[in-house]
């Protein structure tokens, strides 16, 4: 008996590469063209017999869809499909968030696709809610899947913005007006790679933190929504063509009522109305916001995987309690990322999961509550976890089966 080997070997001297098709070996390895192969050995076999056979004894010929052009790319985002500038770099473009996912179900899933009709369509967009709904995240999303540029500025209380516009410079010719990222973003637009200005969307996150200062110039980009923007000689300057604003915060703009977001600031009427579409963040669903959780804490959802509907349960509870404002707290997607890091930490030093995991690891957010708020989330949180109630005597004592 002998074995017939039907596949065609690489004609390259000192190659012994065999095959049933060889343009991808010849692509890869020799850097060669189908064309410029056969040149230098023509008549050479590139398919073998076999797999030329199969090709033609197919009962359905074969079909090919032809690539799209640049211009024609889409992206489907929560069943809406969105052009893709491809020609824009990514360097300046928003990253995806890690595990990132568009809510599928609840409250949030109608928040997002308002968010996203509303950015695919070029408006302005004033979103705001809890800390953790995922605000700023969504469009660092949209940036990334749909390649818009995007300028994002935060708003941090006492920081001086005026070099985002123009500040005063000087040099051996007298003084003269040099003009901030912010301002030739407004004005000029983003290059792509073909040297064609494309319009950005600035992110304006935290606007509720903008202290007096920052207000006033707060007020000038929001006049500016209008399509506009005052040089520092006085004269209007158009915007360029399709530059969009979007605001984040955690309050409606009429300042904090619970006392939680102690810098934010009221936000004057006048320059609220101009802040374009109203949308107010959700929390996800847990079977979406679980997911994700899941996916970024593999071994935690392998080793300890009943942990995350005790987590889900518990964090439903609270959640409810603090919107009630039966207790002073934000139990947000970031502290729930902690609370599964110490756990994660557990499993990695102890080398298994305990029973009592996820009592320990909500120490990591417990602990940074007051006496009487942590008793009651305590309260809140004792029912839905296995391995006995939470001590009241500190995170220490649960370390004590170590």
């Amino acid at each position: 008996m002998s074995v017939l080997d039907e596949r065609v070997t690489c004609r390259f001297e000192g190659c012994t590469f065999r095959s049933h098709y060889l343009l991808g070996h010849v692509l890869q390895e020799h850097n060669l063209t189908p064309e410029q192969y056969l040149a230098q050995f023509p008549g050479a076999p590139t398919m073998s017999n076999d797999l030329l056979q199969k090709f033609q004894n197919r009962s359905v010929p074969a079909r090919r869809t032809p690539i799209p052009k640049p211009v024609d790319l889409k992206v489907t985002l929560m069943g809406m499909e969105m052009p893709v500038q491809a020609s824009v770099p990514v360097q300046v473009c928003k990253e995806l968030p890690d595990n990132y996912t568009f809510p599928t179900e609840g409250k949030a899933k109608e928040v997002f696709k308002r968010a996203l009709i509303a950015l695919s369509k070029g408006r302005n967009v004033f979103l705001w809610g809890p800390p953790g709904t995922g605000k700023d995240a969504l469009v660092h999303a949209f940036s990334f899947y749909t390649r818009r540029p995007v300028a994002e500025l935060t708003f941090k209380p006492g920081t001086d913005i005026s070099p985002w516009f123009y500040t005063r410079a000087i040099d051996g010719s007298g003084t003269s007006w040099e003009y901030g990222y912010l301002w030739k973003i407004l004005t000029e637009g983003v290059k792509d790679r073909e040297g064609v200005a494309k319009a950005a969307i600035v992110l304006l996150s935290d606007v509720d933190r903008a202290d007096m200062a920052q207000a006033e110039w707060f007020r000038v980009l929001c006049d500016s929504m209008g399509g506009r923007i005052l040089d520092p000689q006085g004269e209007m300057k158009d915007l360029f063509p399709g530059t969009q604003f979007i605001c984040t915060a955690n309050t409606c703009g009429s300042g904090d009522s619970r006392g939680r977001m102690a810098s934010a600031n009221p936000i004057d009427a006048s320059i609220l109305d101009r802040l374009g579409r109203k949308i107010e963040a959700a929390y996800m669903e847990w079977d979406d916001e679980g997911g994700i959780l899941r996916a970024k804490f593999p071994s935690l959802a392998e080793k300890a995987p009943e942990i995350f509907k005790q987590l889900g349960d518990a964090t439903a509870s609270v959640r409810r309690a603090i919107a009630a404002e039966q207790i002073f707290a934000e139990l947000t997607h970031r502290g729930l990322v902690e609370i599964l890091s110490e756990c994660d930490d557990i499993v990695s030093v102890k080398g298994r999961a305990p029973d009592n995991i996820l009592k320990m690891g909500f120490n990591a957010w417990l602990d940074g509550l007051d006496g009487d708020t942590r008793l009651a989330a305590k309260r809140l949180i004792d029912p839905h976890l296995k391995g006995g109630a939470l001590t009241d005597l500190g995170g220490a004592l649960t370390y004590l089966d170590f």
